[in-house]
């Protein structure tokens, strides 16, 4: 026999050999799966979440839910029974076709990426990403994590490809814009007006700002102060850009509320001119102390609702930053 036609037999002959030894269950893994369960079908498993199941399946949103790639873990914060019977009733709601955007709603509870429940405990998480296109605050008071400045429980963890948190309250994206708030206020009339003026709306839409807001009292001394007699008149002896610094210099970065407050802490405005606005707190009253060497200061009436984009506290003057040398 040729050799060469040999060792061809031979080699078929091994093959047919080992072929005899594959397990026929065997799988290929595919990158990126998991065997973890669906998270949809963990939620179908706790009896305390059938309504949330059930809303889930009416807006179509269990598919965001099916999948065993790691790269779509996700976490669902998921309101028991009791806790939307408690919204509906609270609401006045009869049915849950009565809840506006109700599909929103529900996206606003499935978070991604997945969330433990010991990242909520991190000082620096301070957002969660939700699959309604805006995210949760997170904040804390008293040791205690707050969502939207709301006090919600986690009542348990169950995890699959993800994590479901078992909560007590149905959380709902913040709807309630700084713009409207200051519209619907007539004591700070005026600052609607110089921001209207000014083409600074924008600024108020920005994420995760806080503003604080001179009341009209405010301006009508800062007039008074400027001899001015209008807020025209303010404008002509000041100059737009000087104008549009100081509404600028009460437009801060990032969130700051009650709980987070600190004594003697910087903050970072639009506008920061040569001297950062600094708090301080004396007991329950807060201050802001601003001007030369923060000689100036201005009292703090403290409003802890968010709104869409973050907070709003009012205050009793005008701040006018330092500006430097031109």
């Amino acid at each position: 026999m040729n050799l060469h036609f040999k060792n061809i037999l031979l080699l078929i002959s091994a093959a047919a050999s080992l072929a005899g030894c594959v397990d026929e269950n065997y799988q290929e893994s595919v990158a990126g799966r998991t065997d973890s369960q669906l998270l949809s079908n963990v939620i179908a498993a706790q009896s305390e979440l059938s309504v949330f199941n059930e809303l889930l399946e009416s807006e179509g949103l269990l598919p965001l839910l099916v999948s065993r790639q790691t790269q779509d873990q996700r976490a669902v914060f998921a309101p028991t029974n009791a806790a939307i019977e408690d919204f509906m009733s609270a609401n006045g709601f009869e049915s849950a076709e009565d809840i506006a955007g109700l599909d929103r709603v529900l996206a606003y509870h499935i978070a991604d990426p997945n969330i433990r429940q010991a990242d909520l405990s991190q000082t620096n998480f301070n957002f969660i990403q939700t699959n309604a296109d805006q995210d949760i605050f997170v904040n804390r008071s008293g040791g205690q994590v707050r969502f939207n400045n709301q006090t919600v429980n986690i009542l348990r963890s169950e995890t699959g490809n993800g994590t479901v948190h078992l909560i007590d309250e149905v959380l709902l994206p913040r709807s309630n814009t700084m713009a409207a708030y200051l519209n619907s206020n007539p004591e700070l009339s005026i600052f609607s007006e110089v921001v209207a003026l000014l083409g600074l709306e924008s600024e108020l839409s920005a994420d995760f700002r806080t503003l604080f807001v001179p009341d009209n009292q405010a301006f009508l001394d800062l007039l008074d102060a400027m001899g001015a007699g209008s807020l025209g008149e303010l404008v002509d002896m000041l100059g737009e850009p000087a104008l549009r610094d100081i509404v600028r210099y009460h437009i801060v970065n990032g969130l700051v509320y009650s709980a987070n407050v600190s004594n003697n802490q910087a903050l970072t405005p639009q506008f920061q001119g040569e001297i950062r606005p600094r708090v301080s707190t004396d007991g329950d009253n807060v201050m802001l102390t601003y001007a030369e060497n923060n000689a100036a200061s201005t009292m703090v009436t403290v409003n802890d609702e968010i709104f869409q984009t973050g907070f709003v506290h009012v205050i009793d003057k005008v701040m006018v930053p330092v500006l430097g040398d031109e």
